[in-house]
């Protein structure tokens, strides 16, 4: 839009109170690009969960206190509001304030479906929804899933925008078999704020691994088309030898929610990865830009559903090693049709390609470190990314 006005960013910052420094990212570079555009922005976290990631009390109390102390990292300690669902109270930014800045908002940036579209949210003249997770975002709005605490179901919270976007590239193309439920999804990549991301020459020491921050098995496969489709922990013990193949190449993952089944930790040791505690080396957005500036790269598999879908999707975290100079050996969810692949990030199919990709950077690490950074600016710097969705939005309203 070539007027900037005002827009509420949502999301779930506040809900992962432990381990989490990657979510803050995830959400918060969306309101600091905008920010930084010139738009009067705010985030919002109104999800009406319950504070569940707490242990033997139902308090925000940790909730809170983490997010105040994020947006202060992030120079922005008068920019949020946080509604308890359990008490019905607003932290940092009143319930009056917020109203107040819903009357004159001009956008509604609904990420993640993290959002219920309240009376007060509903009346905002543009209501984009940004699906970070394609194909199950769509399933359960075919399942006509219920969301947190039933407030909706997922096919109403999706009719009631009147823009949806997806980090999906391949969806609604072909072999893409993520259901569009006959709407139109814009595809958008990540924003980054650049400027919030230091390159350095990859560190060579060999306590510098390849590394990455992942859940194992956090929700219940999906039902769909006769097939269930999984998450990270299946793609991942696919490459479970991967160390025995490439002995001279350090790799390792921080693994934050386990799920069921149980995380096999015994075995993948003795495969020979490195395992790190997310809660130990990602707390927090400081400490999870940190463990990124300390890897030598990062070698990531995705969930199953996304490369069996081939959804296109590519992720946050990624793109947070790319701005820092951190060259990215990523499995492909058919997302290398649109971002280069070769140099500074490179796509992998399988334990062969994974071990070919790996030994390619250790060949030139320094060379792949410059490409990393170039990929990030070309493909994921925030103006450019926010000015296309809000192209978007200005061409269809």
């Amino acid at each position: 839009m070539s007027r900037k006005g005002r827009i509420i960013v949502t999301g779930f910052v506040g809900l992962y109170p432990h381990g989490a420094g990657g979510v803050a990212w995830d959400y918060l570079q969306y309101l600091l690009g905008f920010l930084k555009l010139g738009w009067d922005a705010i985030y919002v976290e109104d999800t009406r969960s319950w504070p569940i990631f707490q242990h033997g009390e139902v308090s925000c109390s940790k909730n809170v206190a983490y997010l105040a102390a994020t947006m202060e990292h992030f120079g922005v300690p008068d920019r949020w509001a946080y509604r308890d669902e359990s008490s019905g109270h607003w932290f940092g930014l009143s319930k009056s304030a917020v109203l107040e800045f819903c009357h004159s908002a001009d956008i509604f940036l609904n990420l993640s479906c993290s959002t219920a579209l309240r009376d007060e949210y509903a009346t905002i003249p543009v209501r984009a929804l940004v699906d970070t997770d394609p194909m199950f975002t769509q399933v359960q709005a075919l399942d006509r899933r219920a969301l947190a605490a039933e407030w909706c179901s997922m096919p109403e919270l999706i009719k009631n925008h009147t823009h949806r976007f997806t980090i999906g590239t391949s969806v609604g193309s072909e072999p893409c078999h993520v259901p569009t439920l006959g709407l139109t999804w814009h595809h958008t990549h990540q924003p980054i704020v650049m400027d919030l991301w230091t390159p350095s020459d990859p560190p060579s020491e060999a306590t510098s691994y390849y590394s990455t921050v992942m859940n194992w098995s956090v929700f219940d496969k999906l039902e769909f088309d006769g097939r269930q489709w999984g998450q990270k922990d299946v793609e991942f013990m696919r490459l479970l030898n991967l160390p025995r193949r490439v002995p001279e190449v350090p790799l390792a993952i921080a693994v934050g929610q386990l799920g069921d089944p149980a995380f096999p930790a015994d075995t993948i040791r003795s495969a020979g990865w490195k395992l790190f505690d997310c809660g130990s080396c990602a707390p927090n957005a400081a400490r999870y830009q940190d463990f990124i500036a300390a890897s030598r790269g990062e070698f990531s598999v995705a969930k199953e559903t996304y490369v069996d879908a081939n959804t296109g999707w590519f992720s946050y975290r990624s793109a947070c090693y790319l701005a820092a100079g951190r060259p990215v050996i990523a499995q492909d969810t058919n997302w290398s049709r649109e971002i280069p692949n070769g140099r500074g990030l490179l796509a992998f199919d399988d334990e062969e390609s994974a071990a070919e990709a790996l030994r390619r950077v250790e060949r030139d690490p320094k060379s792949h470190a410059r490409a990393a950074r170039e990929i990030a600016e070309e493909c994921f710097e925030s103006s450019h990314v926010l000015a296309g969705m809000l192209r978007v939005m200005e061409n269809e309203t």
